[in-house]
């Protein structure tokens, strides 16, 4: 066994460093042959959304309710229509399309079906009444036969001991700027009251044609339907006919204060334009 003596540290004998192996550098100055060159610089951009591939065309549309059958060439169909013409002849007279497109909408019936049927129509009647009671409402409101009564009055002459003895509170002329703007409010609530009528008429009509599909379709399913959508369907034809009902009220109150307006207009105007005038000329040539 032989015992070598430590040789101690030597840092003469060090090799040199080859020029390519040189160890890690704290800091690079890219003195280095090799090194990549390096990234072009360029000004920073702004985001920009502008070449962004268009989303496709079908995710931007709603799907919109289809009815089950397309068309009328079904048996529960035809089988609908035919009821319908014979219980309704005058309504698929006038509008047999109309009534084929909601009888394919309602079949086959269902409770979640029967349950909402006419609701958008039942909506859009109650927010048609409200204009009308307004109109009704405002007429009252103007008190023109008050004031007509009040401007014929003021054309007679006082009687009695009384009346002599103290002047009239107005005179005829008095009371013409007053009956000139209460024609004109007449004239207006007679157009506004046209189109407030014919709006809900015809938002009646529609939920008559809702209920028609209704009672054809109890008709048609009367004995294969359950209880609950039995009750279901009387329930739903009973709101819409109240519906119907109100609306048929609210015309027929708005063309009573439309003929009143209308006799109104006429006497107002009969006022202005014949006795005034008349009573203007005899003052004149009684001041002569």
């Amino acid at each position: 066994m032989t015992h070598e003596k430590p040789k101690a540290f030597d840092f003469a004998e060090e090799p040199e460093a080859s020029p390519g192996s040189s160890g890690p550098r704290a800091f690079d100055f890219g003195d280095e042959q090799g090194a990549a060159p390096p990234v072009p610089s360029s000004s920073p951009r702004a985001l920009s959304f502008d070449d962004l591939p268009s989303a496709p065309e079908g995710l931007l549309q709603k799907a919109v309710a289809r009815p089950l059958f397309d068309s009328d060439d079904h048996p529960a169909v035809r089988d609908a229509l035919a009821i319908g013409r014979r219980d309704f002849p005058l309504l698929f007279e006038h509008s047999e399309q109309r009534l084929a497109a909601l009888l394919r909408r309602i079949l086959p019936v269902r409770l979640a079906l029967v349950t909402d049927w006419a609701e958008a129509p039942l909506m859009e009647q109650a927010g048609l009444l409200q204009p009308i009671t307004e109109l009704v409402l405002k007429f009252t409101q103007m008190g023109v036969p008050a004031l007509l009564e009040a401007a014929l009055e003021s054309t007679k002459e006082p009687s009695g001991v009384f009346g002599k003895f103290f002047r009239r509170a107005s005179t005829p002329a008095e009371y013409k700027p007053a009956l000139t703007s209460a024609r004109q409010q007449l004239v207006q609530l007679m157009t506004d009251s046209e189109a407030a009528m014919g709006t809900l008429e015809a938002s009646a009509q529609n939920l008559s044609l809702h209920a028609a599909v209704l009672a054809v379709v109890a008709t048609l399913a009367d004995a294969a339907v359950d209880a609950s959508l039995r009750d279901a369907l009387i329930q739903r034809r009973t709101l819409i006919q109240q519906a119907i009902r109100q609306a048929e009220l609210s015309v027929l109150q708005m063309g009573q204060v439309r003929q009143q307006a209308a006799e109104l207009i006429g006497q107002v105007s009969s006022f202005l334009t014949v006795t005034l005038p008349a009573l203007e000329m005899a003052q004149a040539q009684g001041g002569n």
